[in-house]
């Protein structure tokens, strides 16, 4: 019985010897705390003194790594803004090029097979730099092509934006473009034909000078003047490449007008050259003058592309025959000539061209023969004919045939003179 009550006893106490255990944990975690509640008040200068001793370490080494982290960010500062002026030079500052790699075949020029030739070679090969700020410009173009002359400059101008104009006025000071019709402005890469017409290449030969030019827009651009000062020989006159002839200067200037689908200008040039020419005893003033009427015509009328017409005449005294890499000035001398060209675009990415030029080397001279040729004196008419297709913004393919047909009197055979020319222009 005795054991009996025992077990009774035991089971009746179970769950409470059960919660007992439950509840140990806290009462475990509890214990160790003791201690330290105990000992409070008396040892509380020790550890208050300790806390201390520990803080002033650890505050030194956020103050040095916050030292060391200001320095950092304030080099990045540095870095970041010397990047940015670095920048800011690079997009003042503007490189670009393009080179005429060209293959042609010109026919022989009579009965004989003499003449013509098939030759491969690289018509133009330019590297252009142009640094713009807000005031001034500065632009330099070399040519670098194999044959003669070499690596020539083509371009070296200094331009100040007169202030307060917005840009829109400039005086610029060097060797650059005469400010001349049409044509000899245009740049070489984007012209529809290989070379200009013969009646520009006779009047404004590499369509370059030294000299002083004001250039200014007006009315929002529809309206624009070129005026300016030059030597007047060009850069590659024979006898006076780089320098002056005289102390004479030309006075040389264009008035234009663009509407977007219609502009043209009027153009003049007044000068002398004092030289001597063949038959003269002593050197003497030679008028060099010109005057010019260009006109063009953009329209899109047609369904397959945009179409445009252009046209130039020049009439004057004074102009360049070449002799071989080298021109000379024919004293003097009056011509004139014209010429007009259509350009059909087919698609976004193909063009046809056709061009006709007319040059009378002695305006108002009679044709002539001389050994059963034409004299070089006769006029020269010429009708090309070009296809062009893009290869994106970068690659031209132009494939052109010209036909040069020269007045040819009574007993005089034209000469065979047919010229084709391939050409690939690759440009950035």
């Amino acid at each position: 019985m005795r054991r009996l009550a025992n077990a009774v006893l035991v089971l009746a106490l179970s769950p409470t010897l059960a919660l007992a255990q439950q509840s140990s944990p806290p009462a475990e975690e509890a214990t160790p705390q003791a201690p330290t509640s105990d000992a409070p008040a008396a040892d509380s200068p020790a550890p208050a003194t300790t806390s201390e001793a520990d803080a002033a370490p650890a505050d030194a080494d956020i103050d040095e790594r916050m030292t060391i982290a200001e320095g950092k960010v304030a080099a990045l500062e540095e870095q970041n803004t010397e990047t940015k002026n670095d920048l800011l030079s690079l997009k003042k500052l503007k490189i670009s090029g393009y080179v005429q790699g060209r293959y042609q075949y010109q026919q022989s020029l009579d009965d004989s097979g003499a003449g013509g030739f098939s030759k491969f070679s690289v018509r133009r090969g330019r590297l252009k730099t142009t640094y713009t700020t807000d005031w001034a410009q500065m632009m330099l173009q070399i040519d670098a092509v194999p044959a003669a002359p070499g690596v020539t400059v083509r371009d070296a101008e200094a331009t100040l934006f007169i202030p307060g104009t917005q840009q829109q006025l400039s005086l610029t000071l060097g060797q650059m473009k005469w400010p001349f019709g049409y044509e000899a402005v245009q740049s070489s890469s984007d012209r529809e034909m290989p070379e200009r017409t013969r009646v520009i290449r006779a009047f404004l030969p590499d369509e370059r000078d030294r000299g002083i030019k004001f250039a200014g827009n007006f009315l929002e651009g529809k309206v624009n003047v070129s005026v300016g000062l030059f030597d007047g020989d060009g850069i590659f006159n024979q006898g006076y490449i780089g320098s002056d002839n005289d102390k004479e200067k030309d006075f040389i200037g264009r008035a234009g007008f663009d509407l977007g689908w219609l502009s043209g200008g009027v153009s003049g040039w007044h000068g002398y050259s004092i030289a001597k020419a063949p038959s003269d005893t002593y050197r003497k003033a030679h008028t060099r003058d010109r005057l010019g009427l260009d006109a063009q015509v953009y329209l899109d009328v047609l369904p397959f592309g945009a179409t445009s017409i252009k046209g130039e005449y020049i009439v004057g005294k004074g102009y360049w025959k070449s002799s071989g890499d080298v021109k000379v000035e024919q004293l003097g001398v009056p011509a004139s000539g014209w010429y007009g060209l259509i350009v059909q675009n087919v698609g976004l990415t193909n063009a046809v061209a056709v061009r006709y030029d007319w040059f009378d080397p002695e305006h108002g001279k009679k044709n002539a023969a001389v050994d059963g040729r034409p004299a070089s004196s006769n006029t020269v008419g010429t009708l090309g004919v070009s296809l062009l297709h893009y290869f994106g913004e970068n690659l031209k393919v132009t494939a052109a045939y010209e036909m040069p047909m020269t007045a040819a009197p009574s007993g005089a055979q034209e000469p065979h003179d047919n010229l084709f020319t391939l050409q690939m222009q690759a440009r950035y």
